[in-house]
């Protein structure tokens, strides 16, 4: 989703420290900082990971940071496109496996198999059908760790399928600005989507949920995780509605 002007400058000025450890600037350090206290504090053990949805814009860089911060562990990323650069790239990786495929599909998870640490770094909030929490539930049977990185809702005490609201006001708490985009997907929400077999209403490529804290550590909890670490990092690119949090959970 293209972004104005002065969001993509705030990005950038931001997410500058990311040049210096060699990635771009769509890089978030907040999140690297999250990975090497996972590695280091958390989970100092861990030997696998998967790294779910990690290539949009970002190159891989959690799953590259995730390598550099441990010679020993073994990985696995998993996305719908790889640009064919940096393809190239990751499969040159000797501990790392390329997963192309729909996270949130059950045979993409099994492909994934068990793994200490998996990473949903601004993902969750674009899982329909499977739902943000039934991905959860889906993973949580093979994993010890979960590490969340997702923009959570704050205008209400309860979750929100953001896509069932009016489209202006879906566009108002998301800050969408490809309205012919979305007014296509709006319109066309029962279509089937050519490429990624749901309807156009469920795709990943739009905000589909305002996920509240609450709500989150209740499905968590469920599971059968606690909650071992968590850190709000502020508000999600001037939108009211949604501010950026961390979460670390472990299996019970």
């Amino acid at each position: 989703m293209a972004l104005p002007v002065a969001r993509r400058i705030r990005t950038a000025f931001r997410n500058l420290p990311s040049l210096l450890q060699g990635y771009n600037l769509h890089v978030n350090p907040d999140k690297l900082r999250l990975v090497e206290h996972t590695l280091e504090s958390v989970f100092p053990s861990a030997s696998s990971f998967a790294d779910l949805g990690g290539v949009w814009r970002v190159n891989a860089a959690y799953t590259v940071h995730t390598l550099r911060r441990s010679a020993t562990i073994r990985g696995a990323i998993v996305d719908t496109d790889f640009p064919p650069r940096l393809e190239a790239f990751l499969r040159h990786q000797p501990r790392l496996r390329l997963l192309h495929g729909d996270f949130g599909n059950a045979t993409t998870a099994l492909s994934v198999g068990d793994t200490d640490i998996v990473y949903f770094f601004d993902v969750l909030l674009h899982q329909a059908n499977p739902d943000w929490d039934q991905v959860l539930t889906l993973y949580a049977k093979q994993a010890r760790c979960m590490v969340i990185y997702n923009q959570q809702y704050i205008s209400g005490d309860r979750t929100v399928r953001l896509t069932l609201l009016p489209m202006e006001e879906y566009m108002a708490i998301t800050g969408g600005t490809r309205s012919e985009f979305f007014q296509y997907v709006f319109e066309h929400k029962e279509d089937i989507h050519p490429v990624y077999g749901k309807p156009w209403g469920d795709i990943h490529n739009l905000t589909q949920w305002g996920i509240t804290d609450a709500d989150l550590r209740a499905a968590m909890r469920g599971l059968g995780f606690r909650e071992v670490y968590f850190k709000n990092h502020g508000n999600f690119v001037g939108l009211p509605s949604l501010e950026n949090h961390a979460f670390i959970f472990i299996r019970r």
